[in-house]
């Protein structure tokens, strides 16, 4: 029950923040649509109207920070990613080579794309 609470909040969270971000776009669209008479050429209207679609164009990107600060695994495969790509020239130490089955990593290396880059060093994704 304790990871249904924890799912539960970060949904709650992701849905607070997706209303608060489309919100002033929607107020905006609104007194727009009952005074499409007149046009409001003021410099707070435009400041509004700028913040409210930086806003909006921000809801696209602000789940992955949010999931980072909410999601104790999310925030520790990440850190080990950002880790792995400083690693990457980095030999791999001796006890994970031996507790590591032949045939695991053959399959990892049969299923990992590795592209050259042009210089004669190729890369790929960190293991």
């Amino acid at each position: 029950t304790e990871t249904r609470k924890r799912l539960a909040k970060i949904v709650l969270v992701f849905v607070g923040l997706f209303a608060l971000c489309w919100f002033p776009n929607h107020v905006l669209y609104m007194y727009r649509s009952f005074n499409y008479r007149q046009i409001d050429s003021s410099l707070s209207h435009l400041i509004i109207t700028l913040v409210a679609r930086v806003l909006s164009f921000s809801s696209s990107c602000v789940n992955p920070f949010a999931l980072y600060l909410l999601s104790e695994s999310f925030r520790r495969h990440f850190n080990n990613q950002l880790l792995c790509r400083q690693r990457k020239y980095q030999e791999r130490n001796t006890s994970y080579l031996q507790s590591t089955s032949a045939i695991r990593m053959t399959s990892i290396r049969k299923s990992t794309p590795v592209v050259a880059n042009g210089h004669g060093q190729k890369t790929g994704v960190c293991i």
